[in-house]
């Protein structure tokens, strides 16, 4: 099998290590036979990051014209990773019998047991165009065709090793926007920058905004966008004042203004006080 882990990369996906006899126990509770591939993998490496990050596909979407994203692969753990699936396809509303592998706000990647109880084929959910698409027979199949997509790849940027969390300093973040490194990974660690001091707050939100003034791609701008949005609804007690505002309402300005309909409908919530 070629190589499939990112394990130099801090990963928020991967679990504790796991054993045959407690996958076995998993498949008992969801009531499927998990792909042969997709234990070995996960017996190697509990969930993370993958070398490939994406598969290739006909069909549009929110990602791009001619692949989907396929950034990391969800482990198994007790009420997480695979577990959390028939909690996860009722806060999407999505149907059950989907074994979610992949994915984040609103694009995911899943192995369908919908009309199978093994040997599930893997579709792809676009919840924004409400598409659900067959991406490939089998979970081999799938991984099999993987394959590196240049234009998603940043270079890395170096986090001191002692870091050992996502927990992220000013001065790593420093690093990220002066680099544009706008890659998934660095938007998770953004997601945990603390949002208490106000002029942190303030210097947070103008660095993002010269950040994404910058950004050609629109797929990555969809994805900070989505990122942004994801800030706000985790500290919706985010201390505020007018240069906060001003720095929210010119990113969700821009956003509004990008041509992108899934951009713009992110630019719209951003704004600090509702269009009337």
């Amino acid at each position: 099998m070629k190589p499939f882990w990112e394990k130099e990369e801090e990963s928020p996906f991967t679990l504790q290590k796991i054993d045959e006899e407690k996958i076995l126990e998993v498949e008992g509770t969801l009531g499927v036979t998990l792909p042969d591939t997709y234990k070995q993998l996960i017996l190697e490496w509990n969930g993370g990051f993958t070398v490939r990050n994406a598969f290739p596909t006909e069909k549009p979407n929110s990602w791009a014209d001619d692949h989907v994203q396929f950034d990391h692969l969800r482990g198994i753990a007790k009420g997480d990773g695979i577990m959390s699936s028939p909690q996860l396809s009722d806060e999407l509303e999505l149907p059950q019998g989907l074994i979610f592998i992949s994915g984040e706000e609103d694009t995911w990647i899943a192995m369908d047991y919908r009309q199978t109880k093994e040997h599930p084929p893997i579709h792809y959910f676009d919840l924004e165009l409400e598409v659900d698409f067959k991406l490939a027979d089998s979970f081999d199949e799938f991984i099999e065709q993987l394959y590196t997509a240049e234009d998603v790849m940043v270079e890395v940027v170096e986090i001191d090793e002692e870091c050992s969390d996502l927990y992220i300093s000013k001065d790593e973040l420093e690093q990220i926007f002066e680099r544009q490194d706008l890659r998934q990974q660095n938007l998770f660690k953004m997601a945990h920058y603390p949002m208490e001091d106000i002029e942190e707050i303030a210097w947070f939100f103008f660095r993002m905004k010269q950040c994404i003034q910058q950004i050609k791609d629109q797929h990555v701008l969809y994805e900070t966008a989505a990122a942004i949005h994801s800030i706000l609804l985790l500290n919706p007690d985010m201390p505020r004042n007018d240069r906060i505002n001003k720095e929210l309402q010119e990113i969700a300005e821009f956003l509004e203004n990008s041509g992108e309909s899934l951009t713009v409908l992110l630019g719209e919530d951003i704004h600090p006080v509702k269009k009337p």
